[in-house]
């Protein structure tokens, strides 16, 4: 799929964040782009970015964790623009905290969310993929790769979601299906997240320093789905921390130990749990943290070979 010109494309959690950028980011390269997440004002300003490029721009809210929502999301998407060509599942959620702390209930829905909410839009969406040979191109993490201690819950749901995808993927494969699937997994990321992540301790985490820009991320997308592939990671950090964790246990342990006392050094207030079950996009793209461009990702999703993206 070298142009994405005229193709149909459903972004969830995109009231916010990277799904925001995506939005904009499909936009650019000639998408039509239908929005969702639970929050109609943050949606409202995804589709008035997408229409600023010149492309249909549709709003469906909805809470990923009702899969007749999603059902009627697809049907609504098929009868309006007469197909669905990419589907970028990246609604999630956090709760900030060490296990200990976090109740069950919140935990629970983090799972539910980040993870089952996700299978839930796959469900969606791969019947109507199938009829126009589309993609799923994923928001992942780091944290698919890695543990990230205080946000057992998040990391738990992301290693949970590669391996689905994975094995969807191959599954699709040997049943000779034209649907592709890919997932971008970014290390820090420049998003409301940090500063606005429901919090089990009545204080927040520390904020890295600095992070991808959401943009750079929604270009990784957008390059997925023009050159289908597995799954790339972004940024050089991240790559060096899936390389500690994977080539020695002892070195990995020691940096995630000194993750866990990083994040816990914050002293900011903390937010309350409603965002877990209430609307919370409000429309923004960046946090409080320094955004960076990615100044490699454009050579490496145009020349560098299949296998050493996997």
């Amino acid at each position: 799929m070298a142009s994405l010109e005229g193709k149909r494309v459903w972004i969830t959690g995109a009231s916010s964040g990277v799904g925001l950028a995506a939005a904009e980011t499909f936009a650019k390269h000639g998408c039509d782009v239908a929005v969702s997440a639970r929050s109609v004002d943050g949606l409202e300003k995804a589709a008035a970015s997408v229409r600023r490029y010149g492309r249909r721009a549709l709003v469906l809210p909805l809470d990923i964790t009702e899969q007749d929502r999603l059902d009627a999301a697809v049907a609504r998407i098929e009868e309006e623009w007469g197909g669905l060509d990419i589907v970028v599942p990246n609604a999630a959620m956090t709760i900030w905290g060490p296990f200990v702390d976090v109740p069950k209930e919140d935990f629970d829905r983090v799972i539910e969310i980040s993870f089952i909410g996700m299978t839930n839009t796959v469900r969606a969406a791969l019947p109507a993929l199938e009829r126009t040979a589309g993609s799923i191109v994923a928001t992942g993490s780091l944290m698919s790769k890695i543990p990230h201690p205080t946000w057992s819950s998040y990391s738990a749901s992301k290693w949970a979601g590669r391996s689905f995808l994975h094995t969807l993927r191959v599954e699709l494969q040997a049943a000779g299906s034209p649907v592709t699937v890919s997932q971008v997994h970014p290390g820090a990321i420049d998003t409301p997240v940090y500063a606005s992540t429901p919090s089990a301790l009545g204080r927040g985490p520390r904020h890295p320093p600095e992070g991808y820009h959401p943009s750079a991320i929604a270009e990784a997308l957008v390059g997925m789905a023009k050159k289908p592939r597995a799954e790339i990671t972004v940024g050089a950090e991240a790559k060096a921390l899936e390389l500690i964790w994977t080539t020695s246990q002892q070195a990995g342990d020691l940096v995630m130990r000194a993750m866990y006392f990083y994040f816990m050094s914050g002293k900011q207030a903390g937010s309350d749990t409603s965002a877990l079950f209430n609307a919370a996009g409000k429309g923004v793209m960046s946090g409080d943290i320094i955004g960076r461009p990615s100044f490699t990702l454009p050579l490496r999703l145009a020349t560098l070979p299949l296998r050493l993206l996997r």
